[in-house]
């Protein structure tokens, strides 16, 4: 890349970054998050499989179950480090280490906004209980990683007294937090630097995104020579969360030739098994791993990609575990609809391929999507229901709910074979995904990876979204998706959408 050569000449990076992942601990913060210990420790194993460096597995001190939840996670096993965080107290360091973690992030606030309306001391106060408390935490045999809270906002003369009081008292390494997302890059890369002189410790940076700007921050603090970077995955936290781990990760890998110890393939799995879990889900536009970061529907585009993947795509999906997508709108071209054919598994001379590309442009003009079963659909009218014929067709679907819960039943058509399953669920969506697996399962064994469904904007002419992620018979990974006006029968549509792919690909295969 041109411009690293430049990077390495002005700035003083290092060779590898730790990441400091605190999603079961900032990430937790979230409002309306809140996770049962066996999900807790669900996510530690997966982060841990990722090759993050340290767990914030929690604060320990919080509650019964948050100090169960980092003893649980502390009795795994794990290569990565657990950490816990604990105010300057001794009770909080004693939660932690009697938790059975391997470091403890102490914190205390240096901003006299802080000092003076929420700790109510002088800075002078505040340099003593950071002394005492680091020296305490250290006669407990743990790591100690210091956090001046608020650092971003701290006269600058005075953090650094607080950074060397802590390096002096026996921190291992300290943490520069941009507590409020205030901070700029500049400014970042000024205290980094700063600090660095200073203390001669490893340091490390917390961004949060209320500007926007965490992740460009948290780089910032790497050209500055940050050996440690805190992050939590999908970006999550307080208010407009954290520092998106997967950005910062695949940027220091990609852009800047910085070595981590995360498993670039992990991040996608990750990232969906946290969005399940958190229920705060990752927006489609997000870069790396929300849904749309590797679906291209420009012509343009896509003949591009078609020709050489690298003229449209900055990474291959499959550095971090995605999959291309090639989508069918307003803006598609011929070499779109002929791929999504083949893929289909329908052939077609090129004349009806250009009449179903034009009828694909006609239904986006109109502002509608163009999901797998509407392709299906236009094929079928183009060329009739022979070369359009679906491998499973729905036949049935009723539904009958009360305050208790639905009951669905369903009737399936795969090939000759017809299959019926009645079954009951908390929610029509629930009940009639049931009854379809159910159905199914006398003829194949679908698991489903990851489902979405997105129907939580009412208008009139309500409009819901479904997504999901499936295998067949143990066969790789398939995408189906389905648009519609209501939820159940949407649900039902894009597991079926997912089905007849993997049924293709593995006639195909």
């Amino acid at each position: 890349m041109a411009w690293r050569k430049i990077l390495s000449e002005e700035y003083n990076l290092p060779e590898r970054v730790s990441i400091f992942d605190t999603t079961l601990r900032d990430g937790e913060q979230t409002p309306g998050v809140a996770l049962k210990p066996e999900e807790k420790l669900e996510i530690a194993m997966q982060l841990d499989r990722l090759g993050v460096d340290v767990i914030e597995a929690g604060f320990p001190i919080t509650s019964k179950g948050e100090w169960k939840a980092v003893s649980e996670i502390c009795k795994l096993g794990l290569s990565a480090r657990i950490c816990a965080l604990a105010r300057c107290e001794k009770n909080d360091i004693d939660a932690a280490v009697d938790a059975g973690v391997d470091w403890v992030h102490l914190f205390l606030a240096t901003s006299d906004i802080h000092l003076k309306h929420k700790l109510r001391m002088t800075r002078e106060q505040a340099l003593e209980k950071i002394r005492e408390a680091v020296e305490y935490a250290k006669s407990r045999g743990v790591v100690v990683h210091y956090s001046a809270e608020d650092a971003t906002r701290t006269e600058h003369d005075f953090l650094m007294r607080a950074l060397k009081v802590a390096a002096d008292a026996g921190a291992d390494s300290l943490d520069i937090p941009d507590t409020v997302g205030f901070a700029v890059p500049a400014a970042i890369h000024r205290i980094v630097s700063s600090a660095k002189r200073v203390t001669g410790k490893p340091i490390a940076v917390h961004c949060h995104d209320d500007m926007g700007l965490a992740v460009a921050n948290s780089l910032s603090a790497v050209e500055a020579g940050a050996e440690i970077i805190h992050a939590t995955v999908n970006g999550i936290g307080e208010r407009a969360g954290n520092a998106s781990l997967e950005e910062i990760v695949v940027a220091l890998h990609v852009l800047y030739g910085v070595k981590t110890n995360v498993n670039l393939r992990e991040i996608y799995r990750t990232s969906r098994l946290v969005a399940k879990l958190t229920r705060v889900w990752v927006p489609k536009n997000k870069a790396i791993v929300g849904e749309n970061a590797f679906s291209h529907e420009s012509g343009i585009h896509v003949h591009g990609i078609l020709g050489s993947p690298e003229t449209y795509e900055p990474i291959a999906p499959e550095t971090v575990g995605r999959r291309r997508r090639i989508v069918a709108g307003k803006h598609s071209g011929i070499h779109a609809i002929d791929f999504l054919l083949k893929e289909y598994g329908i052939d077609v001379d090129r004349a009806k391929a250009k009449e179903v590309l034009e009828k694909v442009k006609t239904i986006g003009d109109m502002g509608a999507r163009v999901p797998d079963a509407k392709l299906k659909t236009i094929v079928e009218e183009v060329v009739g229901k022979s070369n359009g014929k679906r491998s499973i067709s729905l036949e049935e679907l009723s539904i009958v709910s009360n305050m208790n819960g639905s009951v669905a039943r369903i009737s399936l058509k795969i090939g000759d074979e017809s299959f019926t399953a009645e079954s009951f669920g908390r929610s029509p969506v629930v009940a009639s995904l049931s009854a379809l697996l159910s159905a199914l399962s006398r003829k194949m064994n679908v698991r489903l990876i990851d489902f979405r469904l997105d129907a939580t904007s009412y208008s009139p002419d309500l409009t819901c979204e479904a997504e999901v992620v499936l295998s067949v018979d143990d066969s790789s990974e398939s995408f189906g998706e389905a648009v519609g006006h209501d939820p159940a029968f949407v649900s039902v549509a894009a597991v079926i959408s997912g089905i007849e792919k993997a049924m293709l690909h593995s006639v195909g295969g």
